[in-house]
Parts: structure tokens; sequence; C-alpha cells
């Protein structure tokens, strides 16, 4: 059985405006009403809940109990959703597509922090709280979700994909897949593992979820509610028919005031610029910021200059009043974009916090005066938790070679090269350097006393003496391709220990999966990385497996 340490370092985020929102909150606070790690900002935030309770608590319990028995969830998801039919009962959200396997280890970390900050409010604030995670069904990037990644030996990498095509813009919710193509996923990911005595187990869990599951979004949902359920995690798909019920006010007050809702994020987009900030989400005043269903397919509207709207595939034309009609009629064809999503997850849920990555948190930066047009307020964004897992052979290599954990993750590449140099005991590279400078010191004047017999010698011994330095440098080459391979047992680990950390370059947790460490180091494993008391803190967590 491993175990699990676990450590702290701090890591700074590529993001400016996230790094400005958690160090220099008073540069940005015009941005984000709330700081993310000030307690009396949520109790400022619970104050504001209160004076403003949902009114369809009973509607969304329904719904909400209904899908996740659906699905198999825990006994105490169930009653963390039944505690919603109380007035105090608030939740801690965090959303994501449906990715294949769960998709990147970020997906955990976000389940992960929402658990935790869940549980670390309650007791800060005395009232219930409930992690819910929120499914991004409506989306329809299926190339975005529809692969996972695996280690599969040394330092390769192969991209591993589920073999169904999506037919346009269809939500990912909407696209069905037949589970002998999700088992075939399922096989084909277990191909790429070491067998362990847990592979077998994992194998049938997968097939019972691939079994039960005629779309992506299903198979995601089993499988998260048998990794969190028992931590009461609670899921809620957002193409859900009684979300969509329950979201129409909201998308009848966009449709009313879809000029001011753009002026409001194109107005906070100039700021954000002005103040030397990326603008993170291109949109112009033409887009109405919501979707119609046409059959499954999800086709995006415009507003004209005359108040109409229009689909962007030109099919469909509607007045105000008659999209507001349509809307009441058939409540299903509309879907949120990446503008109003955060709005109707404001409305549907007592919201005490959203957890995002830095992307979403930058975005969301446009979004604080959309929110008070519709009478809303913006919650406290707050970072996910993020993680690197070192495995027992990476730790082996870091010993060995006197590596510490800010070493490998913030200056590798540097290690690696004073690890070369220092193997370096004839001194190669000077050397060659001081050979080609004594060829140039002989040479040189050399060519310039035979220029004195013949004009037309000096440009040929200068091209001659290039030619002789090439000679030189390609010896060099070769010499310092030898001495490479005679390191490169050891240059291996190095590339290991990247390949472990940052795979193609990115952090490991946007392109590594869960399974392939579930399937090495078991369920049990699991369940004691995900139950550690963590701080809800900006430092990055590394987690040594043993």
């Amino acid at each position: 059985m491993s175990h699990v340490q676990i450590k702290q370092v701090k890591i700074s985020f590529d993001q400016k405006l996230v790094h400005d929102y958690i160090h220099n909150y008073e540069k940005v606070k015009e941005f984000y009403p709330y700081h993310p790690y000030r307690q009396k900002d949520y109790e400022e935030r619970l104050a504001w809940l209160e004076a403003h309770p949902i009114l369809h608590r009973v509607e969304l319990v329904e719904g909400l109990l209904a899908f996740n028995k659906e699905i198999g969830n825990h006994a105490r998801a169930l009653e963390n959703i039944e505690k919603l039919r109380q007035p105090d009962t608030y939740v801690v959200v965090a959303g994501q597509q449906a990715g294949a396997l769960t998709g990147p280890l970020y997906t955990i970390h976000k389940a992960i922090t929402i658990i935790r900050l869940a549980a670390e409010q309650e007791r800060l604030l005395g009232k219930r709280m409930i992690p819910v995670f929120w499914i991004a069904g409506e989306d329809h990037d299926y190339e975005e979700v529809n692969h996972v990644y695996t280690q599969s030996g040394g330092s390769d990498i192969k991209k591993i994909k589920l073999e169904t095509e999506s037919p346009g813009r269809v939500s990912i919710s909407r696209l069905p897949i037949k589970p002998e193509t999700l088992r075939a996923f399922v096989d084909e990911y277990f191909i790429q593992q070491i067998v362990t005595e847990f592979s077998d187990e994992l194998k049938e869990k997968l097939y019972e979820f691939a079994d039960a599951s005629d779309t992506l979004t299903g198979f995601f949902a089993r499988t998260m509610a048998w990794l969190f359920g028992e931590q009461g995690l609670v899921l809620m798909d957002s193409a859900l028919s009684f979300v969509r019920q329950l979201e129409r006010p909201v998308f009848a007050r966009v449709i009313e005031q879809n000029a001011e809702l753009n002026q409001a994020v194109a107005a906070q987009g100039n700021k954000l610029v002005a103040l030397g900030y990326h603008r993170q989400v291109e949109t112009d005043e033409t887009n109405a910021q919501f979707f119609l269903y046409k059959g499954n397919e999800r086709i995006g509207v415009t507003r004209l200059p005359d108040g109409t709207f229009k689909t962007r595939d030109g099919s469909e034309t509607y007045k105000k009043e008659e999209l507001l009609a349509l809307l009441e009629e058939q409540p299903d064809r509309f879907s949120a974009n990446v503008v109003t999503r955060p709005l109707m997850q404001e409305y549907l849920l007592p919201t005490l916090a959203f957890v995002g990555g830095p992307g979403e948190i930058a975005y969301w930066g446009l979004y604080r005066n959309s929110f008070m047009l519709l009478g809303f307020n913006m919650p406290p964004l707050v970072p996910r938790l993020t993680f690197s897992l070192f495995e027992g052979a990476v730790q082996k290599s870091m010993r060995k070679f006197g590596l510490s954990v800010e070493d490998v993750l913030n200056r590798l590449e540097e290690k690696k090269e004073e690890f070369l140099a220092a193997q370096d005991t004839l001194h190669l590279e000077d050397k060659f350097a001081r050979v080609k400078a004594e060829i140039q010191a002989l040479y040189e004047p050399l060519i310039r006393e035979a220029a004195g017999i013949e004009r037309g010698l000096e440009k040929l011994g200068e091209k001659n003496l290039e030619k002789i330095l090439e000679q030189v440098a390609y010896y060099e080459g070769k010499t310092r391709s030898a001495f490479i391979k005679r390191h490169e047992a050891a240059l291996r680990q190095f590339d290991r220990i990247r390949a472990s950390l940052f795979p193609l370059d990115k952090p490991q947790e946007r392109v590594y999966n869960i399974f392939g460490y579930l399937n090495k180091y078991g369920i049990t494993w699991f369940r004691e990385f995900v139950s550690y008391l963590y701080d809800i803190s900006p430092e990055h967590y590394v987690v040594c497996i043993d």
C-alpha cells in the first residue's frame, strides 16, 4: 500500500491578473468584489446570500436528487442534496467539461478544493456548506475532452482517443456514445499501463460505468461519483432539462438587457487592457451571449442593429418578443455561453464561493458589472489547489542527483546542464574554444602577410580559415555527442523526471489522468490523497507517493 507525504512550496501564476488578484488585491478590486483568502469577505458574501435567498430550492433539490440517484452517487452526497432544502445551506462550486476518464488531473484538484473549502467555511461560518461540481455538459468542444495522455514507458507520452466522431457543434451531454465504444477506450488505456494488482478491479469498475452510460457526460459523472461521492460531492449537469427550466428568468433578462450586458463586459475588458492585463474573452456588441439548439447542434446567436436576433447559420430570425415566447415554450432550446454561464450559476445556486483555474479566474474579471446589471453579486473566486505528484522513481532520481523539490519544479534543465558540466573533467568546451582561438591567432597574421603577395590570397585564406574552424566545430560536436552518450543513462533519468512532472512541456496536472496513478497505487492511496486536510491557500502542494 502506498502512503502520501505532503509539503507546500511557492509557485508563481503565469496569469498576471491572477497573480495580482492573489498578491496585490488592491490593484484589481474593481474587477473582483471579494478577496479569496480573507475571512471577513466570506462573512460579507454570506450576509448578501442571506438577504437574497433563492426561491427555487425545492425544484433544485428534486432535480439534483434525480440526477445523482441516476448516476449512483453515494448516500452522503444524497444527504447533502437534502440539506439544500434548508434556507441556511449554501454551496461551494467548481465546474469542468466531462473529460474522458475524468480528464486531466486538474479536474480532480478542483473537486478536492471545493470539498476542502466547503468543510473549512462550514466550520468558520457555522452554516452548512455543500460541494457542488458543475459538469459543463452544454459545451460542444469534443476534441478537448475525447482523449487522455499516458506515460507509456521512459519519457514517451502517448495520446489515446475515444473513437467517436462529433457531428458538428453537438453538446457533450447530447452526443450519443455506445457502451462498447467506452469499453474499447478503457481497454486501449489499460494496454498502455503496467499490469498491477489494481488493474482488473479498475477496469471492471469502468466497464460498469460504461455499460450504464450512453454519453461521455454520464460516464464522467458516474466515475466522479465513485471517486468523490463518499466525500459528499454533489454532481450537476448544466445540460439537464430541470436546469434549463429554472434558468428561464435569467435568459429572459439576457434577452431584454442584451445591449447593456455587452456594454458591461466591454467596459470591464477595456479597463483590464488599460491596466496592462489581457482581455480573456473576445466578444462584440452583436453577440447575444447564448446559443440556440437546432436539433442537437448548438448554434450561436447574434443581435442585429434593429434589435432582432438571428442564428449564426442564418436559418432563424426572432424579434425580441418572439424569442421570449420561444423561451417560455421551449427553454431546452437555449444554452448559455462563456459570458452567461456564471450568471446562470449565480441564479441557480446559493453560492458562497466559486473555485476555478487561472484562466477561469482571469476571464471572470470581465463579469462583475454583468452580475450587478442583473441584480446579482459576483461570489469570491478561489484559485483551485494545485498539486504535483512525485512518484517513488522520481524521488529516487532526485536523491541520486541531489535535487530538491524546488530544483525539479523551477530549474530542472539548469540542473541537468550543471550535472553535465560537473562530469566534464576534461573541460572540453574550454579546450575547444582555446584551440579555435589559437588557430585564428596563428592563421590571421599569415593571411594578412600572404595578401601582400597577391590580394586574392586574402579572401582565399579567410575561406580556408572558416573551413578549418568548421572542421574543428564538427569534431567538437562529435566529441560532445560521445560525452553525452557516455552519460545518457543519467540524462534519461533527468528526462523521466521531466516527463513525469512536465509532460509535453506543460504542468503534470494539465496532461496526465488520475487513472494512471490509481492503477499503480490503488484506490486506498487515492482516498488518503483526497481526504488530507489541505489548507486553502495559493501555495503549491507536492504529494510524494511512497
